[in-house]
């Protein structure tokens, strides 16, 4: 008994929470998906594919990078056809999000993502959802409103009020959902902030519910009101479930990282699985990971061999390897000591080709 309570403690100093390990949700339940892996901002389980708004946004090396516009404030977005994600059939909703803010430019109000109805951009009227990860307030809030006509003034929330803003420079994984007892959730890198119970629309007298989420929009980066700049960042993945996960599952989810989930699901394909023959570079082992990682690639031949490490920007970081390397299996050892948490990317070059995969530092 004293053996498996200093386990316990000790996977509390490493984990920071008094939970053994994640349980997969498995992808029964995963409706959409959107990875940008394949330089798109289309649906990889869905048909809600998405369509890019402004000059300042775009995919590159599989992220939804919004920038700002000449005056630094975000002009920007993706929209999606909220029709095709029917989250009003759902009788349990989770989104889970990976994202990187941009913490120069999103000054207040500034949504990851909005499901719903905006009411014109005025907010009366609204119904729907949104992850709003910079507020005026001080807080990121999830939120869910069914107002009409009394609009945001029926707003039902949940604050992050131990973290603050999501607005620095670093990865953070966000879950935000609402169950069959009409309460909403919100998980922050896998630990729940907080519960809220759903409260009356004042347009119908019921306890507000998904049903009440407008089909009207969808988007990204934004969340339509005219009153409120879009976001400034990158989103590495957003994926919608149509069931309330449990605190395990959420855990499962962060654990995983970036891109990591699900990894038995046959439409999310690694893009390095498809190259030819046997060039390869394999996912780095572990991810996330502190402060090393095991990098492992595959040459079909002897060649000269650049493996480099690159920041969120693009700027390298790190040369890993610069030299000719017999054909085989080739593992390469990354001490990321001084690097600031976040996410990484390393690339393989050789007259093959070239690979880029992502990688995730937490410190």
């Amino acid at each position: 008994m004293r053996k498996k309570l200093t386990y316990l403690f000790l996977a509390f100093l490493v984990t920071g929470r008094m939970l053994a390990q994640g349980v997969d949700p498995g992808t029964e339940s995963l409706t959409h998906l959107w990875t940008f892996e394949d330089g798109t901002v289309d649906d990889k389980i869905g048909i809600a594919h998405g369509e890019l708004v402004g000059d300042n946004i775009a995919v590159e090396d599989g992220d939804l990078v919004a920038y700002p516009n000449a005056n630094g404030i975000g002009d920007s977005w993706v929209e999606l056809p909220g029709a095709d994600l029917d989250l009003a059939s759902y009788d349990e909703v989770a989104v889970s999000a990976w994202f990187t803010p941009s913490p120069d430019f999103n000054i207040e109000w500034n949504s990851v993502w909005f499901f719903g109805d905006n009411g014109a951009g005025a907010g009366t009227g609204s119904d729907g959802m949104c992850l709003q990860a910079r507020r005026g307030d001080g807080h990121a809030r999830f939120w869910f409103t069914a107002g009409a006509p009394a609009g945001y003034n029926a707003e039902d929330g949940v604050n992050d009020d131990v973290y603050g803003n999501y607005n620095n420079d670093e990865l953070y994984h966000v879950v935000c959902q609402v169950n069959n007892s009409n309460e909403i959730m919100m998980y922050h890198d896998g630990e729940l902030v907080g519960i809220t119970p759903l409260t009356t629309n004042p347009a119908t007298g019921d306890i507000k519910s998904i049903v009440d989420i407008s089909p009207n929009f969808a988007l990204f980066c934004t969340s339509g009101y005219a009153t409120d700049n879009p976001w400034v960042g990158s989103i590495h993945e957003i994926a919608i479930f149509n069931k309330a996960l449990s605190d395990e599952e959420v855990i499962f989810l962060f654990d995983a990282g970036v891109n990591g989930f699900p990894a038995a699901n046959n439409a999310v394909k690694n893009k390095t699985a498809q190259l030819p023959g046997a060039f390869d570079l394999s996912q780095n082992y572990p991810n996330p990971f502190n402060p090393t990682t095991n990098i492992t690639f595959t040459l079909k031949q002897q060649e000269p061999v650049k493996l480099a490490v690159y920041d969120a920007l693009g700027k390298q970081v790190v040369s890993l390897l610069d030299e000719t390397r017999n054909a085989g299996e080739h593992t390469i050892t990354f001490d990321a000591k001084g690097l600031t948490s976040g996410v990484y990317y390393y690339k393989l070059s050789t007259a093959t080709g070239s690979i880029t995969n992502k990688m995730l530092l937490m410190k």
